[in-house]
């Protein structure tokens, strides 16, 4: 939100998951801790801050480095950029942990032959924010910021009739290709990734 007023712009926030956190996860023995998505970071408030994160891209490693890990690494913003990443380093097998929400990550463990655990979990919520669903409906709304797959598809749940309409006039900007893949171009006035802070560029 911060980032987006920096460019000139009006920000708006529409969470669409709710987040609730797991049991927190020991260290034992494993030399690294990969994390899809920041939400994943509480349960290691009991691992050493000198053992390797690799996050997913660089949003969720700033928030690593915030929780005070001091050896982090970022891949480029998806799972698939995070598997490359860990292959290309060596960062694989059973001592190399896979911290996740829910029904995520499942493929990517097993490519990495990592273990995994369920951290939290996110479910959708069914409706827009009031004041995201008002700008959406009255044509005030320029771009959608969409962070994750699931947040994409539960935006897309919870949209009437006249809401799918009001997309015609607005971009979706996608952190990944992952996620644009979630949606239906057709619905939307354009649909690009990556960098949406960089996509979606200062006000005129």
């Amino acid at each position: 939100m911060e980032q987006v007023r920096a460019l000139g712009w009006q920000a708006m926030a529409c969470p669409m998951l709710d987040i609730t956190p797991l049991a927190a996860v020991a260290p034992e023995n494993f030399r690294a801790v990969l994390v899809t998505s920041a939400n994943a970071l509480p349960a290691l408030r009991d691992w050493p801050r000198d053992r390797l994160v690799v996050a997913v891209g660089a949003q969720t490693a700033a928030r690593a480095r915030q929780a005070g890990f001091v050896n982090v690494e970022a891949a480029e913003g998806d799972a698939r950029a995070l598997a490359v990443f860990c292959r290309a380093r060596g960062i694989t097998g059973v001592d190399v942990l896979l911290a996740s929400g829910e029904g995520y990550g499942v493929e990517l463990a097993r490519d990495l032959g990592v273990q995994r655990v369920e951290v939290y979990a996110a479910c959708k919520r069914e409706a827009l924010a009031t004041e995201a669903a008002q700008a959406l409906q009255g044509g005030r709304v320029d771009s959608g910021l969409l962070y994750s797959g699931k947040t994409a598809e539960a935006f897309r749940e919870a949209l009437g009739a006249e809401d799918v309409t009001a997309l015609s006039a607005v971009r979706a900007l996608c952190l990944s290709e992952a996620i644009a893949a979630r949606l239906n171009h057709g619905e939307w006035r354009a649909v690009t990734w990556p960098d949406p802070l960089e996509q979606l560029g200062p006000a005129v």
